[in-house]
Order: C-alpha cells, then sequence, then structure tokens
C-alpha cells in the first residue's frame, strides 16, 4: 500500500479542491515562465503580434509553449505540490516506487494496439450523436467548440521536420502521459477511492471527470472508456508506469501516424478518414482485448499486485 497523506484527516471534497488549487496555481506559474522564455529569446518589434485572446490566431510555436508550460504546472507541478504539502513523498504516494512487472509492461502494450479498432468505434458512435429536439441549441454549441478544437489539434498537428515531431511527441504524448495519469489516476482517483472505498466507483467516476476536462463532448466517450481502461491498468498493476505507458503509445502513435502521412503527402483531413476500420476488424479487436484485459488481471492477481478496498 501507499502512504497516505495526512490531508485525509480531512473529507475527500476538501482533498479534491486543494489538488485542483495546487494544479491551478501550478498551472499559472508555469505558463508565466513559459511567456517569459518565449520572450527572452524571440522579442523583437514583431513578438506582440503573436499574442492573441483566440488561439488559433496565435503563432504556433508560441502556443506550442503555453501549451507545454501550462501542462507542466498543471499536471506534474501542482499534484507533486500536493503530495509535499500533504507531508508524502510523491514517489511514494503516485504508485512511482513501486514493484513494476515487466509482464503487465507487455501485456499494455498489446492492449493499446489491440483496442484501437474498438475505441475508433465509439468515438464514430459519439461523433454522430444527436440531441433530442428540446437540446438542439446545445448540441449547435457542443459542435461548435468540437470544430475549434479540431481546428486547434489540426494546427498543432502540422509538423514539417523531425524538430516538429519532437516538439509534438513531448507535448501531446511525453507530458499528457506522465502529467494526466499523475492528476487523474495518482490523485483523483486515489482520493475517490478512499471515499468510496470501491475501486470500480472510483475508476468509472474518474473516467468522466477526465473525459469531462477536455471540453469535446463529440469525443467523450472513447476518452471516458480510455480513462476507465487506464484506471484499471493501475488498480490491478499498482504501478503508475502502467498506465502511462498506456496514455504514451495511445497519444504517441497518433502523432507519428500524422507525420508519416503528411510526410505522403495527406491532409490533416484525409489522415482522419484513413484511420476507419472494417467491421471484422471491429469484432477482432473487441475479442482479442478482452482476453488481454483477461490475462492482465489473472497476471496481476498472480503476482500478488491487486490493491484491494474493502
Amino acid at each position: 500500500m501507499h502512504a497516505i497523506p495526512k490531508s485525509t484527516a480531512y473529507h475527500p471534497v476538501l482533498q479534491l479542491l486543494f489538488l485542483i488549487l495546487c494544479a491551478i496555481v501550478g498551472a499559472l506559474i508555469f505558463t508565466v515562465i513559459g511567456m517569459i522564455v518565449w520572450f527572452a529569446f524571440n522579442f523583437d518589434s514583431n513578438t506582440l503580434s503573436t499574442l492573441s485572446d483566440n488561439p488559433l490566431e496565435m503563432d504556433i510555436n508560441l502556443l506550442r509553449i503555453i501549451q507545454i508550460f501550462s501542462s507542466l504546472g498543471l499536471f506534474i507541478g501542482g499534484p507533486i505540490a500536493f503530495a509535499h504539502l500533504s507531508e508524502v513523498k510523491p514517489a511514494s504516494y503516485y504508485h512511482f516506487d513501486e514493484k513494476l512487472s515487466w509482464k503487465l509492461f507487455g501485456l499494455v502494450i498489446l492492449i493499446i494496439f489491440f483496442s484501437t479498432p474498438v475505441f475508433e468505434l465509439s468515438a464514430v458512435w459519439n461523433q454522430n450523436m444527436v440531441l433530442p429536439n428540446f437540446l438542439k441549441d446545445i448540441e449547435v454549441w457542443m459542435r461548435l467548440k468540437e470544430t475549434e478544437a479540431a481546428f486547434l489539434t489540426q494546427k498543432l498537428l502540422v509538423m514539417n521536420n523531425y524538430g516538429d515531431l519532437a516538439l509534438n511527441l513531448l507535448m501531446i504524448a511525453v507530458i499528457p502521459a506522465i502529467g494526466e495519469e499523475l492528476f487523474f489516476r495518482g490523485g483523483i482517483q486515489n482520493i475517490l477511492t478512499s471515499w468510496f472505498k470501491n475501486n470500480h466507483w472510483a475508476i468509472w467516476v474518474t473516467g468522466i471527470i477526465f473525459s469531462a476536462i477536455h471540453v469535446q463532448f463529440f469525443g467523450f466517450f472513447p476518452r471516458m472508456l480510455l480513462g476507465v481502461l487506464f484506471g484499471y491498468l493501475l488498480i490491478y498493476g499498482k504501478s503508475i508506469w502502467l498506465p502511462i505507458l498506456g496514455h504514451f503509445l495511445n497519444n504517441a502513435t497518433a502523432v507519428v501516424m500524422a507525420y508519416v502521412m503528411q510526410k505522403q503527402g495527406k491532409s490533416l483531413s484525409e489522415i482522419e478518414k484513413s484511420t476507419s476500420f472494417d467491421t471484422y476488424a471491429y469484432i477482432i479487436s473487441a475479442i482479442i482485448t478482452l482476453v488481454l484485459l483477461v490475462l492482465y488481471f489473472k497476471q496481476a492477481k498472480k503476482e500478488n499486485l491487486e490493491v484491494v478496498y474493502e
């Protein structure tokens, strides 16, 4: 079992609020640091023109710097500060120093690879979601937000060289994999587990929060299911490196595929269309993924790694 912070003397709601406060403060501090770094190396008479209230109009490199530094503060700096202020070692509280099973490590790689069509199918269903007529105004707003997010993603995914690829892997794969797992699975899920005394409730509620915070409504369900998967990887495997690996592989694969296909002369809209699978692929993916998950759970139990709460 990992160390329990002294903050558990407070109600879990207060713990959650304190974690969120630490994350927000961390994001603000690191964003300021990022902008200072940017202006220190790029300041000239035209630099101020790169600033904009609309991210779509902002200089792409400045946008990347802000994204990287704000994520570092929000998802890594904040949770680490939360652990220190709660008087526990972050490595212990967030499961970094737990025993790592290399068999589970390999199974995570296979699970992420073979589950791709399943998550793609859930994304298609979600994107085709239609709300009732009395909620049409809300649906219009949701689709507007989805379009804005898609434009921003496409802007960030434009890669002309290996430098752009490396920067995007850092921004989209490395930092989110470590940081979001630290904040959601290591932080929120841990607090909810101690509150609910039920792993499943904690995992699913954390998955819902994980997806909702991205504010992309027509990608809500696949992202929620992905968060749930990461939650179970942690609960059974104990080491947070396991969901971090899964998160990294999921994001990095998308970035590398976008880079390779752009080099082949394809547009980002063409890339999205080329990721669809046929019916047989969905069925095979679901079966293999289920088998791999069963193997993962059995291997974890065999190695006595499962975290048990009454």
